[in-house]
């Protein structure tokens, strides 16, 4: 399905009910949104994991602009802050209540500062491997460096600090990418990407710096939602150290913080179990509401 937002037509598709009969009354529950990574990836790296939680939740799929099925647009536009007012635009369009965003990796980001913006929109956070704050490149190398030694850590830095040459790209592929996981979840990864529908243009933009900074320190304190961050012991990409310095400044609302052993980054692919047991008791112990007028 497509909605108009704004200046770009948003693909989205939706997997479960938000009503269901319960005795005498309907009962609502609450929608997930998700927000990809990439950036400039798609919603189909959530399949089909994601549908396993219908019974607790309505699961929607969202591409952000340029990404996916979803319109473009000016590459002007491929900015944390308008992904994020896309995604305020778009519940509200459909008259969405008080959505829990579920973010992976930069789309955490996108989770983040909508909520910042927007907090009397948004009804919860979980964030996976949640980009948002500084990272030294050293504490970056140092974790490719452990997984994948001398050889990771070089074309890591290449990468990582602007090398757009087809030879610092490749070495990144077959040292450091690899090291997002197990050799079992790189080779899932790599399925998923093959049937996802990718745009590159986003992702240099991003390199480039051309979405802004990847920050949210600024915002953390403003974040007043119920908040679940899940993150790999062992993620090159947001090293857990990191992720446990997001945790600590989102000060003004509950936060639930797993560090999961032997993990990589993306709890939601290697480690789907696990990271869906956290899931399922956060949206459990989420406000519930029921209506029965509804």
């Amino acid at each position: 399905m497509r909605i108009k937002v704004d200046d770009v037509t948003l693909y989205f598709d939706v997997d479960g009910a938000a009503l269901t009969p319960q005795g005498d009354v309907m009962t609502q529950r609450p929608t997930m949104l998700l927000l990809h990574g990439g950036p400039g990836a798609d919603h189909s790296l959530f399949k089909p994991e994601f549908s396993a939680l219908t019974d607790v939740a309505q699961i929607v799929y969202f591409d952000q602009r340029g990404s996916g099925r979803s319109d473009t647009g000016s590459p002007a536009t491929w900015t944390w802050r308008q992904w994020a007012d896309d995604v305020a635009t778009f519940c509200r369009t459909l008259d969405i209540p008080h959505p829990v965003l579920v973010g992976t990796s930069s789309g955490a980001l996108v989770a983040l500062i909508c909520a910042a913006h927007h907090p009397e929109l948004v009804g919860g956070l979980i964030l996976d491997s949640p980009l948002g704050v500084p990272t030294s490149l050293t504490e970056t190398l140092d974790a490719f460096d452990r997984r994948g030694g001398p050889l990771a850590r070089e074309a890591a830095h290449r990468y990582l600090t602007g090398d757009t040459s087809d030879q610092a790209t490749e070495e990144w592929k077959q040292h450091a990418l690899p090291l997002y996981g197990d050799a079992a979840a790189h080779a899932d990864m790599q399925q998923r990407r093959a049937r996802a529908r990718l745009n590159d243009d986003v992702l240099t933009h991003f390199r480039s710096g051309g979405c802004g900074p990847a920050d949210a320190t600024g915002y953390l304190p403003a974040i007043t939602c119920p908040t679940l961050v899940l993150a790999g012991e062992h993620d090159p990409v947001v090293p857990a150290a990191a992720t446990r310095r997001l945790a600590a400044s989102i000060t003004s609302a509950p936060v639930t913080l797993e560090i999961m052993p032997g993990i990589g980054h993306g709890t939601f692919r290697q480690a789907t179990r696990q990271a869906f047991t956290h899931v399922r008791h956060f949206i459990a112990h989420l406000d519930a509401s029921s209506d029965p007028s509804l």
